[in-house]
């Protein structure tokens, strides 16, 4: 618990076998942890078994099922149904993010301002053309939604449930991530920056999302903020 706010953190997990016992095991490290919320979907390797075998015992977890949909937005969605107040924090199931640091962003969280992980300083082994577009992304956020984000695209977005004031999020896969910091933008917040650490998987390490990906964004953060 953080100064008498529940903690919890949504892990949506999807073909990480590799990488999900050793987070989970870091997560619930986190003295401040209340409550991790993993959303497994189904898999084509041993995740669900290695989830099992790292849960066992432990109190703080909820473990969710979801064979409706893949992708990363809508196991989001799912586990912020089971979230009814307190502070929320996004933890992806690979080895990229650092739970060690939930410490310093819960530090620089209040009631009126969100806080976002920034990666510009420690970008770790991230593909060059990764580390524009973030940044290309970013710049335009802040332009059309007067913020000053250092990093849109991070994982680790820290808000609050009464923070989104009702807003329930639609996208289903990675443009979730920029719709939770659109709604907190719309709803007045100035979006706090933290430093952390950050170490970049290759395609052939596992990294799931692709070019294509990176092109949307783009045309959604403009769509969200003329159109909708």
């Amino acid at each position: 618990m953080y100064n008498d706010n529940i903690v919890n953190v949504i892990m949506p997990v999807y073909n990480e076998e590799n990488t999900v016992y050793k987070m989970i095991k870091r997560v619930l490290n986190q003295k401040f942890v209340d409550r991790l919320i993993i959303v497994y979907t189904k898999s084509k390797d041993n995740t669900l078994d290695e989830i099992k075998r790292a849960i066992t015992k432990s109190k703080k977890v909820t473990l969710l099922i979801n064979n409706t949909k893949i992708g990363k937005g809508y196991s989001v969605k799912y586990g912020l149904k089971h979230v009814k107040k307190g502070i929320i924090i996004i933890q992806d199931a690979d080895e990229e993010y650092y739970p060690e640091d939930y410490n310093k962003l819960l530090n620089a969280f209040s009631d009126k301002s969100p806080v976002f992980g920034s990666r510009k300083v420690n970008f770790g082994n991230a593909y060059l053309l990764g580390k524009i577009v973030s940044n290309i992304h970013t710049l335009i956020f802040n332009l059309l939604f007067r913020q000053s984000v250092e990093d849109i695209n991070t994982c680790y977005k820290v808000f609050s449930k009464e923070m989104l004031k009702g807003k329930r999020p639609k996208e289903d896969s990675w443009e979730l991530d920029m719709e939770i910091a659109i709604i907190l933008a719309k709803n007045g917040y100035k979006i706090k920056n933290v430093p952390i650490r950050y170490k970049g998987r290759t395609f052939e390490e596992g990294k799931k999302i692709g070019a294509s990906a990176a092109i949307n964004f783009i045309f959604y953060i403009i769509k969200k903020r003329f159109w909708d």
